[in-house]
């Protein structure tokens, strides 16, 4: 089957995310089973054109902020040429109406989570104001379409914005097994075990020689308003202030960052918490490796990729109560779950954890079966069978 996928970014555009991971993870495997997979995405610096990733067509074009305009301009003309036999759209950010452009091709829906009020708190009220009005409008063009979602709570905002619960498909993301594992003689407290072996020049060896005895409370991830940042740090000065010592580390980058130092600086907490920027995959994984809990405290997500990562690595998490992080979490089975906002209630969950060796240790281990429930061999079979159901149904 040949396949035209619409997504604002690709793998290798330096601001991928989660959605980008879930479509290339998915799609290569989709690739292997002997499909036709193109994908359009936006321009970046030094991007080409044009090029093949594992075995995808990227086909670029606009940027940033004109991606969806070349969309709409080039997109039916584009189907017809390349004779697609279904258009499969990830409504991600702005939707890009694909229903309304192409009427003689079947189109699937694949989202992550929508906005809704929570865009308010990320961007500036025209531009917020835009995005709402553009969700609201998924219903009017994509009524009749099928859809795959990531989490019960994306069905549940999907069927809130008035799409049948009937044509939605709940595919949550599954993770790297062979990456996102458990270091062989690391405890989650960051100590060695003494059949651990000489440690080889790298990432791993770097971090754990920046104050290996202090533990780490990790956040990773793109630095966004509605990611709620702000809240670990103010939990952290919580946790300082009670004589709980740790630090924070906060693995990526984001328009939200300077906000995030000078709160950091108006803290007061100095040395107890470093930005690390964006860093390479293995330097990431190194940082899971190394943490003794993870904190993931967005009002909103999908799922909770970072999440199911981290918990890979037999790393146990806290995270707020809230769509897509309540779905790929359950207090204490894979770490503590705390109400969103509560900045309080955090400092006392992580303090909980990084108290308790006992407790810290047999999460991590929950955490790892946790997360091997969902594989992306199984997201790939199940979003191939919505993709035949969607032609299908087209006839």
């Amino acid at each position: 089957m040949k396949m035209l996928v619409i997504n604002w970014r690709c793998v290798r555009n330096p601001l991928a995310g989660g959605a980008e991971i879930y479509f290339q993870e998915i799609f290569r495997r989709l690739v292997r089973r002997g499909h036709d997979v193109t994908q359009l995405a936006e321009r970046y610096p030094g991007s080409g054109p044009e090029e093949a990733i594992d075995g995808i067509r990227v086909v670029r074009m606009g940027g940033s902020n004109t991606f969806n305009f070349s969309v709409y301009r080039n997109l039916a003309a584009l189907v017809r040429e390349g004779r697609y036999d279904i258009v499969i759209d990830d409504l991600n950010k702005v939707p890009f109406f694909s229903p309304w452009i192409v009427r003689d091709r079947p189109v699937l829906a694949i989202l992550m989570h929508l906005f809704r009020g929570s865009i308010f708190k990320e961007a500036l009220f025209p531009l917020a104001s835009y995005v709402w009005l553009a969700e609201t409008a998924i219903p009017l063009a994509y009524r009749s379409c099928r859809f795959a979602v990531l989490s019960e709570s994306s069905k549940s905002d999907t069927v809130r914005v008035g799409i049948d619960p009937a044509r939605i498909t709940v595919i949550p993301p599954g993770t790297d097994f062979e990456r996102y594992r458990p270091r062989a003689g690391i405890a989650n407290d960051g100590s060695r075990s003494s059949d651990d072996g000489p440690r080889k020049p790298g990432p791993q060896s770097q971090i754990d020689d920046r104050e290996s005895q202090m533990p780490v409370v990790l956040h990773v991830g793109r630095l966004k308003k509605y990611k709620s940042t702000d809240h670990l740090l103010r939990a952290s000065r919580l946790l300082l202030d009670r004589g709980r010592k740790h630090r924070v580390v906060v693995v990526g980058t984001g328009d939200d960052l300077p906000r995030l130092e000078k709160l950091a600086g108006r803290l007061g907490l100095g040395d107890a918490v470093e930005f690390t920027g964006f860093v390479p995959e293995d330097e990431k994984l190194a940082w899971y490796r190394r943490a003794a809990v993870l904190s993931e405290n967005s009002v909103k997500e999908g799922w909770g990729l970072i999440v199911m990562e981290a918990n890979g690595c037999g790393t146990p998490v806290v995270v707020a109560d809230s769509p897509g992080l309540r779905d790929s979490s359950r207090d204490g089975v894979n770490g503590l779950v705390y109400p969103y906002g509560d900045v309080a209630a955090l400092a006392e969950r992580l303090e909980r954890l990084l108290g308790d060796d006992v407790l810290r240790r047999r999460l991590g281990t929950q955490a790892v079966d946790w997360a091997r429930q969902w594989t992306w061999d199984s997201a790939a079979e199940q979003m191939e069978a919505v993709i035949n159901q969607a032609v299908a149904e087209a006839g």
